[in-house]
């Protein structure tokens, strides 16, 4: 199982709660990937789905998102770009 976790506007990885999400993730077994999205301070959707679609491949039914803040809209837009045919394991989005 592999779940992505999307920060926020002007986060990072290691802001907020991603580090314990991720640990605890971990710990039930998943490949937890935290990716650094482009020009946090300034961002815009289409430059966060891009970097969405080269960082999330072999995306299925054992794949899970968890986003927060703007996350939630470039997770969104991110799955709206696969064909129609995959399906993912489930998303959590925080603080939309």
């Amino acid at each position: 199982m592999k779940a992505f976790i999307v920060h926020r506007w002007d986060g990072t990885p290691v802001s907020d709660w991603y580090p314990w999400l991720r640990k605890q993730l971990e710990k039930d077994g998943f490949n937890v990937v935290v990716p650094e999205m482009p020009n946090t301070a300034v961002p815009t959707i289409d430059s966060w789905v891009g970097h969405l679609q080269s960082v999330c491949r072999d995306v299925d039914q054992q794949t899970y998102f968890v986003g927060h803040s703007i996350g939630c809209q470039a997770i969104l837009r991110y799955l709206t770009t696969l064909p129609e045919d995959v399906c993912i394991g489930d998303i959590i989005l925080v603080a939309g």
